[in-house]
């Protein structure tokens, strides 16, 4: 007979705790400067193995346009910081970062900042 365990244990929904970027916040949005080529996002998670980040553009029901530029895998048990050093390749940006956590447990977390930087 199989052994199953009485306790229906499922592991920790991923958390992101933080997003930093080398650039400040002017209210809810990063401000880059302009001729700016490089941004690096620095996220700090729990429970999480691997962090994508998704570029949305701003507007209604824009989903299913996101761009994945990027993600990072945890390393090892003590690693909770994921970086992403993102080449910017466009003039201006005026869009969402939605960053999605992904963990052993089926559900994901997400969280999202805002990115500006004039032409």
């Amino acid at each position: 007979m199989a052994y199953q365990s009485i306790f229906n244990v499922s592991p920790p929904n991923p958390d992101i705790k933080s997003i930093e970027t080398n650039y400040p916040k002017n209210g809810i949005w990063v401000q880059i400067p302009k001729g700016t080529d490089e941004i690096t996002f620095n996220v700090k998670a729990e429970n999480t193995q691997t962090v994508l980040f998704w570029l949305i553009s701003t507007g209604t029901q824009t989903w299913t346009e996101r761009i994945l530029i990027g993600y990072d895998i945890k390393e090892n048990d003590t690693d909770n910081i994921f970086t992403l050093n993102w080449k910017i390749n466009k003039d201006s940006l005026h869009d969402h970062l939605h960053v999605q956590g992904l963990g052993e447990n089926p559900l994901n977390f997400n969280k999202i900042i805002h990115l500006y930087k004039n032409q």
